[in-house]
């Protein structure tokens, strides 16, 4: 075998080795480095390919030298070696770069709560409380002062009655300050579960000062008051609802109940006027014609 054969095959030797040894110390990365850590598109398949194909490179690498002859072989063999040198260090620069801290994982990190909570939401609305919750804690797990997971497992708790884990969900929220108008209307409807209407009050009352447009908070106390035979007070909360959402027969529905309560007959058939138009249920309107018929 001549000297350039040698040569080119101690070239190969060596380019493997290093290759090895580079591959060895990072392979818990290579194995665990996710993707979507690497913020531009160009880095990312530039990881990809370097992963993905390395052994590719190393059976190339050891394969092409023997296929070449001669001068031109030797150059080319020398290129193929300072190439594959370059890409190793484009490598560990690479690693070097994912594991910094405060760097590229913590905008995948946050792209990955991101769709967390999402799954977690869609869950949630299909009624998949389990794995809704799964997800709500896995982002907690990531990041344990996370409030959009509280939020979305306090409420969750709220709709399945589970009142104590919705309880201890919603006062950790308010420890961190971080309740808003939707932590307040979960802690008015456990206080009413448990029998604290002034407490309820108190809570539907925070909740609508939080957000004086959110129409449903407002419709919330008009429902509280009625609950409690007291439609003087519903009144102005059931008429802002209906300012707030004017095309909202839900809420047209409630003003024109405690209009019928409070025994304004006036207030009560200018409201079911509209009602009757916009409204298919002709059973109830003709139950709410009668109702006001019957008022003196």
């Amino acid at each position: 075998m001549s000297a350039i054969v040698w040569v080119l095959l101690a070239l190969a030797a060596v380019s493997f080795a290093v290759l090895a040894v580079v591959i060895g110390k990072h392979w818990k990365e290579i194995r665990l480095l996710d993707p979507d850590s690497i913020k531009e598109e160009r880095v990312r398949k530039k990881r990809d390919e370097l992963v993905a194909q390395r052994f590719e490179r190393i059976k190339d690498g050891l394969l092409t030298p023997l296929k070449l002859s001669g001068q031109h072989a030797s150059v080319a063999a020398k290129k193929a070696f300072h190439g594959a040198y370059l890409k190793l260090l484009q490598l560990d620069r690479l690693y070097a770069k994912a594991k910094a801290p405060g760097s590229e994982p913590n905008v995948s990190l946050d792209k990955r709560l991101k769709v967390l909570i999402e799954e977690a939401k869609s869950l949630a609305r299909d009624l998949k409380w389990g794995d809704a919750e799964r997800k709500y804690l896995e982002v907690l797990s990531m990041d344990k002062r996370n409030t959009e997971a509280y939020r979305g497992l306090a409420a969750m708790y709220v709709k399945q009655k589970m009142y104590p884990q919705a309880q201890e969900t919603y006062e950790f929220l308010l420890r961190m300050s971080e309740a808003d108008d939707a932590s307040y209307a979960g802690l008015g409807e456990i206080a009413e579960a448990a029998g604290d209407p002034a407490r309820a009050e108190e809570m539907y009352r925070k909740a609508a000062e939080l957000r004086p447009r959110a129409a449903n908070r407002h419709a919330a106390l008009a429902s509280f008051y009625l609950d409690r035979q007291a439609p003087d007070k519903a009144w102005p909360f059931a008429r802002r609802a209906t300012e707030l959402e004017p095309k909202s027969l839900k809420y047209l529905e409630l003003t024109l109940e405690t209009a019928v309560r409070m025994g304004d007959r006036g207030e009560a058939e200018k409201r079911y006027e509209r009602f009757r138009l916009r409204s298919e249920d002709r059973q109830k309107a003709q139950s709410f014609k009668e109702r006001i018929d019957g008022m003196p």
